[in-house]
């Protein structure tokens, strides 16, 4: 029986790897060990990998999309309609007992919701990570119901980087909900993810105007594509042992070539039978061939050209496809053999462009399957004439780093994340340049990218670097001053990062007459325990709530800045040193009054309102917003009504009801919930209220009042057309710019979600 030409590639890849296999254990019976290191390497390295694909003819159509996917008919205008004859009849006592459904306590007893009363409020404030499928299908299903544009919009607003909640690992699951329920909408809006949208002010040495952000990375579409080919996209993640490593069962594991062998076996069958899945590997492999062909271009523009200006302005085109393309054999392309599709893509396109293909691909024309020695040359090309180049070309600090060329580094375009991780690297092999860098950022002559950080990871390193500090003096003399220097320097870091995350945040506006009440309870948990297990997994509510409140009181205007309220069993308002660094701010925070309790009411009524009383402050002169950084779980509110479940006050009712004795108007309350538990403070319709969830500090842009583009500030009239002589007449809404005008949740969920940015987003099932 003849082989089959899996088998047979399979074979032939795996040549190298069995001889030197047998060579290794020809050397260990000679007793011949000084080679064996090296050949144990060579044979690890050997390729296991099957890069071929079926013939994929959508891969250049640019109409793939209603090839796999058509369209979905037109529904019937009366499908659906409930008939006025069979509605439900209402009744007041069912209706009410209806309502004690939705009652539910916190951890401590406090009276709270288990929803919001709205279906769209509900799916953009509840999600989290780690709600199950069908959690998520609970929420978004009723929401995409009843608007599936704002449901569609909250989905991208889970990711955004710049302008919503930055959350990676929510935004793939709720993605994976949209995938499986509506996939032409979820395919086609990727693009979305890697777009710059997101609005730049001009830069402010020159005012010039740059290209914006994109609400992801290109990552994001590989890693995608990649849950999707392992089965594992909208998943539970992996279960660990509760310090962030994974529990590994190494029994029965197949070797490298079994599962290169079935992992192939696997990819053709899926492209094969399941036209979703070849949808969306079509949609990422067309994303970056596109930018990869418009980069390339880009770059040789920029090779043939000694102006300075023009040279910065085609820096500036460049986007970060290449740096994020998959690297043929690595990681994302071993699971998918995705950068053999881009690659097709490219050389299929190659009239258009000036650069040249090696002559062994002349005879291919992308009509069948592409043979294993084309695909094997396409791929070598790919990386030596597209990636290396553009990753050259954006001084990308990783290949530099790997290839020990340190000195060449700039460390001004290091990402924020890259210089997060390394920053013992760059001291440990550039210390000189590298700290004559940290100088000038600190003399402002440089800067520094911080401002894609969350704010409690940043709180979390500068915590860990003054700890291992203290732990440092007991080191050895030799060790102690190379220990105390680096930590110095991560410490620098850290704080120049806030900075940048800071400055970047003042662009957008300030807060004014507000402050922030920052939970510091026992069960959000304490700064100055198990530190490496806090930041391999999900932290403790206290670092946001900390962070968050520092932040807050960064951006607020004076007199309303550098202080905040914490509350535990008692309050106590914190101020903020101006002679302290920011490191010694964050460490005083382990004085502040810690406790048992999460009494929330008593920031009221033992803090607020008797300074009030005491110091006859008029009505107008009281804070007017406040920002409760919690993980919401309070104290149940005794206001004399204990055990009386009647009404259901919540500790928002109670609190009210203190201001409003004492003669004062309730100031507005924006309710951060930090925990993971899943309780809501108000409905949906509640005046004075607003309800965030998450860790993103660009999320407080929507409270900051910043200044739009003059395309966003346009007036919302309303196109109104006559049905008799289609004259067309300009209207205002009026109930929607009163609506404008409330504090809700709903007001500020809408303001959250109408950028600009996700205009771009499209519904096409």
């Amino acid at each position: 029986m003849r082989p089959s030409p899996i088998t047979v590639q399979l074979s032939l890849q795996n040549l190298k790897s069995l001889c030197l296999v047998k060579i290794d254990r020809y050397l260990t019976r000679l007793n011949i060990t000084a080679v064996q290191p090296y050949i144990r390497k060579m044979a690890a390295k050997a390729p296991t990998q099957i890069t071929t694909l079926p013939h994929l003819p959508e891969l250049y159509n640019p109409g793939y999309l209603d090839v796999l996917l058509p369209p979905p008919s037109q529904k019937s205008a009366t499908a659906g309609a409930q008939d006025a004859s069979t509605a439900v009849p209402k009744n007041p006592m069912m209706d009410a007992l209806m309502a004690t459904t939705n009652r539910k306590r916190t951890q401590n007893n406090a009276k709270a919701f288990r929803s919001t009363n709205d279906k769209l409020l509900d799916a953009f404030h509840r999600p989290q990570a780690d709600f199950t499928q069908n959690q998520l299908d609970e929420l978004f299903t009723p929401a995409w119901d009843a608007d599936s544009g704002l449901t569609l919009r909250t989905i991208f607003y889970l990711r955004s980087i710049h302008e919503g909640k930055n959350d990676r690992n929510l935004f793939y699951r709720a993605w994976a909900w949209l995938y499986a329920n509506h996939p032409r909408t979820a395919i086609y809006n990727l693009r979305q993810l890697v777009e710059q949208t997101c609005y730049r002010k001009p830069r402010k040495s020159d005012g010039k105007q740059l290209p914006g952000y994109s609400h992801g990375y290109w990552k994001d579409l590989l890693n995608i594509l990649c849950l999707a080919s392992a089965n594992k996209l909208g998943k539970e993640d992996h279960f660990n042992l509760g310090n962030g490593v994974r529990l590994t069962n190494f029994r029965g594991v197949a070797s490298r070539e079994q599962r290169a062998g079935t992992g192939h076996k696997a990819l053709v069958e899926r492209l094969s039978g399941d036209a979703k899945y070849r949808a969306l590997y079509v949609t990422v492999a067309r994303l970056f061939a596109e930018r990869l062909a418009e980069d390339t271009k880009l770059m040789y523009e920029l090779e043939g050209t000694s102006d300075a200006e023009a040279q910065s302005n085609l820096r500036w085109q460049i986007s970060l496809a290449g740096k994020w393309a998959p690297t043929p054999g690595c990681a994302h392309d071993r699971l998918t053999n995705i950068s053999t599709a881009i690659v097709q893509l490219l050389h299929s396109d190659r009239g258009s462009h000036s650069w040249q293909y090696p002559s062994a691909l002349t005879t291919f024309d992308h009509t069948a399957p592409l043979p294993t020695k084309q695909a094997e040359v396409l791929r070598s090309y790919f990386q030596r004439w597209f990636l290396t180049p553009l990753r050259a070309v954006q001084h990308l600090p990783e290949p530099m780093m790997a290839a020990g060329k340190w000195s060449q580094i700039k460390y001004n375009r290091v990402a924020s994340v890259c210089m997060q991780n390394n920053t013992r690297l760059f001291f440990k092999h550039d210390q000189e340049r590298f700290t004559k860098y940290m100088k000038d950022v600190e003399e402002r002559k440089s800067t520094i990218s911080g401002a894609t950080l969350l704010p409690h990871e940043i709180v979390m390193r500068i915590v860990k670097y003054d700890h291992d500090r203290v732990v440092a003096r007991h080191d050895l003399p030799e060790e102690r001053e190379y220990k105390e220097k680096l930590l110095t320097m991560q410490l620098n870091v850290a704080m120049a990062q806030w900075g940048s995350l800071v400055d970047r945040l003042r662009e957008s506006g300030t807060l004014d007459n507000a402050i922030a009440i920052c939970d510091v309870s026992g069960s959000m948990g304490t700064l100055w325990y198990d530190f490496e297990t806090k930041m391999k997994k999900r932290p403790d509510p206290i670092f946001p709530a900390v962070a968050m409140s520092i932040l807050l009181a960064s951006l607020a205007k004076p007199p309303f800045n550098n202080g905040f309220i914490t509350f535990s069993a008692d309050p106590e308002f914190i101020r903020l040193s101006d002679d302290k660094t920011f490191a010694e701010n964050v460490s005083a925070m382990g004085s502040a009054s810690w406790g048992m309790n999460t009494d929330l009411r008593k920031v009221f009524t033992k803090l607020l309102l008797p300074l009030a009383k005491q110091n006859n402050v008029k009505k107008e002169d009281m804070i007017k917003r406040l920002f409760v950084f919690s993980d919401m779980q309070f104290d149940e509110a005794d206001d004399g009504r204990h055990g009386d479940d009647s009404s259901w006050d919540t500790t928002y009712d109670v609190i009210k009801r203190d201001y409003e004795a004492a003669g004062y108007d309730m100031p507005e309350i924006v309710y951060w919930d930090l925990g993971s538990f899943d309780t809501v403070e108000t409905p949906a319709d509640r005046k004075g209220v607003a309800m965030m969830r998450g860790f993103s500090a660009s999320m407080m842009k929507v409270f900051l009042g910043e200044e739009q583009p003059e395309e966003e500030q346009a007036d919302e009239d309303i196109v109104l057309v006559d049905e008799k002589d289609g004259d067309v007449v300009m209207a205002e809404e009026p109930s929607k710019a009163k609506e404008a005008e409330e504090f809700t949740p709903m007001t500020i969920m809408r303001k959250a979600l109408m950028r600009k940015s996700f205009d771009g987003l499209v519904i096409l099932d």
